[in-house]
């Protein structure tokens, strides 16, 4: 009875082996079967193809991918949403001969406009009295921002909330922050903050935003309006 036990796992094993054995060698037919292959990348005027991350010498650029390896190809154009793709060789994954990469427009760069003004401070001299210069704050920045998260008259400062504009390549939060600078002569700086974040990112979310060096359109004059009503 145990000289029969050892001829059925024997022959299990070399069932096993059989299988493992004809696996392998499937396997190295399928990746010897695979063949080196060629995309030619076409896109708009204007736009920069990558592949790997090197920028490519024309448009439209051939690439070439070898057999069982990838290249990832990224798209890149001003005011444009960036596109990326992965060209995998493996045997199983279809590369076309010839692909063109349509962009789309990026609203968050349409709807903005860059300054060198964005997340710095601003300096405005004013010759009016606090009192008026404080008003005065108040109603230029309200007619921009609803919402107000502190309001100090004593030691001149103001924060308003976050304004979250929401695009399909990004997510924007807008605030804005007044404080004195100097009391004699009446100065008080004013500073746009602007941030950016992938799309759908909670506004609270503050590790995932990052200074942008725009600011969207409904916010580019608050700073020119405090300046040219303050001087006054």
């Amino acid at each position: 009875m145990k000289r029969s036990n050892n001829i059925f796992s024997m022959g299990r094993i070399a069932f096993i082996l059989l299988l493992v054995a004809g696996f392998m060698g499937f396997s190295a037919d399928a990746i010897a079967k695979v063949k080196s292959r060629k995309v030619t990348i076409n896109t708009e005027p204007g736009s920069i193809i990558y592949v790997d991350g090197k920028q490519a010498e024309s448009n439209p650029a051939e690439v070439k991918v070898e057999a069982n390896t990838n290249v990832i190809v990224k798209v890149v154009r001003k005011g444009f949403i960036t596109m990326e793709k992965n060209y995998q060789n493996d045997g199983e994954h279809e590369i076309p001969r010839e692909e063109f990469y349509k962009l789309e427009v990026d609203e968050a760069f349409n709807n903005s406009v860059e300054t060198d003004q964005a997340n710095r401070d601003v300096n405005i001299k004013t010759g009016m009295k606090e009192d008026d210069a404080w008003k005065m704050i108040g109603h230029i920045v309200t007619s921009s921002f609803d919402v107000i998260d502190v309001s100090d008259k004593a030691t001149g400062y103001i924060r308003t909330g976050w304004v979250v504009n929401s695009f399909k390549a990004a997510t924007v939060r807008s605030r804005v922050i007044i404080k004195i600078g100097s009391s004699s002569p009446l100065v008080y700086r004013a500073k746009v903050v602007s941030e950016i974040a992938k799309p759908g990112t909670p506004v609270g979310q503050d590790e995932a935003f990052k200074p942008w060096d725009r600011i969207l359109r409904s916010y580019e004059n608050i700073t020119s309006d405090l300046q040219s009503r303050l001087m006054k």
